[in-house]
């Protein structure tokens, strides 16, 4: 058995970092003080194999907005494909594409995807609009998990205007309409809401079909803090590290043993995922 599931990965490829990543790589790359080396998709599995794990591969389609082609659902699925042993994949939807979105949800179904990773800062629209329902609609007759990157982002930052993104789209209380709404579709909080972790973890609570990943926190964040909030349910808490825009050996020392308690720790980890992602497989 693998020690770890990363429900949060940016693979290093180049239909990423060449392709929807590239207007933001140089401002990453001063953000994240290193730089974004290009992996072929053998090493990206390596990587993770040799530290015994998996990873959830998640795509990423901001063509409306950049105008660059996206890391499609095509592109996870052929990476899943080359490595179904290390990987699981997340396809990526633009709601701005109206009847076509929908149809790539179908898409995405066809080719044995997990999920659906959106990125709203990214994207540039309102989780909670009702544009969008139509696509969660088809995610959830599919059973497909939806991913939402919430709260801080780092593309744009420090340019002017952002480059016009909006961080107003990662509010976690959008995915509380979302969710509501959807009470079948199971959703992610990526990024816990970075810097509005307090409204993820109140959805959460609130809500029995969404889940909290929990990128870039600690067993102590959990414990002295998130914990003390509402009671937080470790039961739906998932491990991530945001690599390659963040370290995964970082995140997983955060959580070597001994960090929390070795249930809890392995249900971040492991179980919990493995539990969500077979609910995608039935």
């Amino acid at each position: 058995m693998t020690d770890f599931i990363d429900f949060h990965v940016h693979p290093p490829v180049a239909e990423l970092l060449t392709g929807p990543i590239a207007p933001y790589v140089e401002s990453l790359e001063d953000r994240i003080d290193a730089d974004l080396e290009t992996l072929t998709v053998d090493e990206v599995a390596a990587y993770y194999r040799d530290r015994n794990g998996q990873a959830v591969l998640l795509g990423w389609d901001t063509e409306t907005v950049t105008r660059r082609r996206a890391f499609s659902s095509e592109d996870v699925a052929a990476m899943v494909a080359a490595h179904p042993d290390v990987f699981y994949g997340f396809g990526s939807i633009d709601p701005a594409r109206g009847a076509g979105a929908v149809a790539g949800v179908h898409t995405a179904a066809r080719l044995g995807l997990a999920g659906l990773a959106f990125h709203p800062i990214g994207q540039g629209f309102d989780p909670s609009s009702r544009s969008a329902f139509t696509v969660y609609e088809a995610a959830a007759e599919h059973g497909l998990i939806c991913l939402f990157h919430t709260g801080y982002s780092r593309l744009g930052s420090g340019m002017p205007g952002g480059t016009g993104l909006r961080l107003s789209h990662g509010e976690p209380r959008a995915i509380d309409e979302v969710a509501a709404t959807f009470p079948d579709l199971q959703i992610v909080i990526a990024h816990l809401g970075r810097f509005r972790r307090d409204e993820a973890v109140a959805v959460a609570a609130h809500k029995s079909n969404v889940w909290l990943n929990l990128v870039g926190t600690t067993p102590s964040d959990c414990t002295d803090d998130l914990d003390a909030l509402i009671g937080l349910d470790f039961d739906r808490c998932l491990f991530g590290s945001d690599w390659c825009f963040a370290s995964l050996d970082d995140a997983l020392n955060a959580w070597r043993p001994g960090s929390a308690d070795e249930a809890v720790r392995h249900r971040v980890l492991h179980g919990n995922a493995k539990n969500l992602l077979g609910m995608a497989d039935n």
